[in-house]
């Protein structure tokens, strides 16, 4: 007869050990997908406050020009967007400069700023 005491196998410690290590190594795998769905979310949206940014900048450059701060809202792709023109000269004469600053409907964070500069058609 065989002496069951020597039969390979692994112990009830050896298995516990074993599903810690595995239950950590889940867990970051999990942390780390989770973050990485989360960036791609991040850069979508500032990818889209982004042309936000530019189409203001275009429709500054062709409407007249108007010195001064006006705001309001854009949606795009599906998202709400809020954004701020601020219109002010420069040290050279007859140069302008756009700021634009965009940011999530409710939110405070600014998500995207550009800069851009017109000179007055008068000038």
């Amino acid at each position: 007869m065989r002496d069951k005491s020597k039969e390979a196998g692994f112990t009830l410690v050896e298995v516990l050990a074993a599903l810690l290590i595995f239950s950590f190594a889940i867990i970051g795998l999990t942390h780390s997908g989770t973050e990485s769905v989360r960036a791609v979310s991040i850069l979508e949206d500032k990818t889209y406050a982004g042309i936000v940014a530019d189409n203001r900048i275009v429709q500054a450059r062709l409407k007249p020009l108007k010195i001064g701060t006006s705001s309001g809202a854009e949606r795009a792709a599906g998202r709400d967007y809020e954004w701020r023109e601020v219109i002010t000269k420069t040290e050279s004469k007859g140069f302008y400069q756009i700021l634009i600053t965009v940011k999530s409907k409710g939110e405070d964070q600014i998500l995207i700023s550009r800069t851009a500069f017109r000179a007055d058609e008068a000038s």
